[in-house]
Order: structure tokens, then sequence, then C-alpha cells
């Protein structure tokens, strides 16, 4: 028998096949999501789902486990599946996934910050708490894109003051990254870009203050705190306070932003290091 799991989250697809024998395959493919409503998001799914069963050449599949970012739970995700595969499936949410691949029910909270941000638990009821994850136009403060909009806004603040951009400063890494040098260059990019692009510049955000910019530890400072309030919104809806917390997501590698996440939360706060791929093979036995 052959177990697949399926981590789908918003950057990369990863997969891990457990074999009863003890040997595994494991590989990675392109993002995917479950707004099948969209053919666009239809069309992605039947071809990663195609490129996992040719790379395992013929095994049959015993069941799936899939988390995936943008779950429906219409039934139309298990079809999908049940039409490549031909076996049973579970499906969650990647959060879900994530939290499960770290905690039993009523063990911790798991603290994710991407593009977005959310803190998600689930109690020794079996009850789901997720505080945060409102999007961008409505939250995901401390996440990737706040962090990225946070350096644009720094950026135009200088414009808009006619200050002098110094070479090498935050102001100057994040308008040469974007190529704009006024409002209107900036405006292009902004309202042009996909999400996951103004994102992609709290990498620059950070690199800035690992080097000492002022500017870019102020923001990660200020992230790192709106995070830590996602902790508190979900201590104030748990019987049980001050569970361990995980933190995980493309921004838990900063390390300025985890050391100071720790001045808040200190020894709860942890990085996940488990292969979340791995643990949705294990519990698609």
């Amino acid at each position: 028998m052959s177990f697949l799991g399926i981590d789908a989250g918003a950057s990369a697809t990863k997969w891990v096949l457990i074999k009863t024998d003890g040997s595994m395959q494991s590989g990675k493919c392109d993002a995917m999501d479950g707004h099948l409503y969209r053919d666009a998001s239809m069309n992605r799914m039947k071809k990663v789902f195609n490129e996992i069963l040719d790379t395992l050449e013929g095994t049959v599949i015993s069941s799936v486990f899939i988390g995936i970012t943008g779950v429906t739970h219409d039934g139309s995700i298990e079809k999908e599946i049940k039409s490549v595969f031909n076996c049973p499936s579970t499906v969650v949410s990647d959060i879900e996934l994530a939290y499960r691949a770290n905690f039993a029910n009523g063990e911790g909270i798991l603290l994710y910050a991407g593009t977005g941000s959310v803190a998600f638990t689930i109690d020794a009821s079996s009850s789901t708490h997720q505080i945060g994850g409102w999007g961008y136009l409505l939250g995901d403060e401390g996440a990737g894109y706040w962090i990225g909009r946070e350096g644009i806004r720094h950026a135009l603040f200088n414009i808009e003051a006619k200050k002098k951009i110094e070479k090498g400063s935050l102001s100057d890494l994040i308008l040469s990254e974007i190529k704009a040098h006024d409002w209107n260059s900036v405006k292009s990019f902004v309202y042009s870009r996909e999400r996951s692009e103004i994102a992609a510049l709290s990498r620059i955000v950070n690199t800035s203050a690992e080097l000492g910019d002022k500017d870019g530890i102020d923001i990660l400072v200020k992230a790192a705190g709106h995070l830590a309030e996602l902790i508190s919104r979900t201590d104030n809806i748990l019987a049980r306070k001050s569970l361990p917390v995980k933190f995980t997501g493309g921004m838990s590698s900063s390390k300025i932003l985890y050391q100071e996440l720790e001045k808040y939360l200190r020894m709860r706060v942890s990085i996940s290091t488990v292969d979340i791929a791995l643990r949705a093979a294990e519990m698609a036995r």
C-alpha cells in the first residue's frame, strides 16, 4: 500500500509518498489552490496531480491527505483527486495541515507569516480557532505583503518630504528594486503587480535590517508586534493559556523578526522544522 501526502501552499506544492515497506519518494511542483470555480485553478490542479502521478510511474495510491490554500469543502477537490489517483482522500486547508503536522489537538498554536498572517489552533474539544488571516485588504499585518508595503510607504514618505535618498538606504533599495523614483512610478508598480511581488519586497526590508538599517529594523519590530497580537487574541479565546507556539511561513526565516517575536512570547515560541508533506503522508495511512 502507498500513501500520498500533499502540501499545496501559495508558492509551491510539495509531496511525499510512503510505502508500507518504508520506502519513500518526494517531489516539488508548481503552486496550486482550491479555487476550482476558476478555470486557471482547475487546470493548474489537473497539471500538478498528473505530474505527480507520472513521477510515481504506475504506483497504486491507497489514500491521499492534502492541505491546500483556498480550500473548499464542496467535494470538488476530492473529485479531482479521485479522477487522477483513484483513491479516497482527506482535504484540509494548508494552515490546518501545518497545525496537525506540529501539534495534536489542544497542544499548541500555529503562527503563520508568509504573504499573509494567521494564528491557528484546534482545542482539546476539536474546535478550530483561526485568528487573523483576513487578507491584505483587511488585515494580514506583520506578514510579507504588509512588510513589503511598509517598505514602499517608507520610501514614499521620503519622496513626499523631498528628502535625499541615501545610497544603500532602505528607500534606495526599495526604489531601485521596483524601478521607481517618484509617486507616479511607485503608483504604477503597486497597482499593476500581483500581491506576491509586493510581498517579495519583504526580503529587501529584512536584508536592510540585517545590515543595520534603522528603518528596516523598525518595520520588523512593528511586524513582530502585530504577530504577537495574533497570539494574544488567540489566548483570549482559549481556556488553556500560554500554549507553545510554532512559527512557520516564509517570514519565519527572518532572524530579526524571530528575535523580536521572542521578546513578546519568550520561551513559548520556536520555529517549526517539520516536513509538512511527510507528515501529510503519515496522516494518509
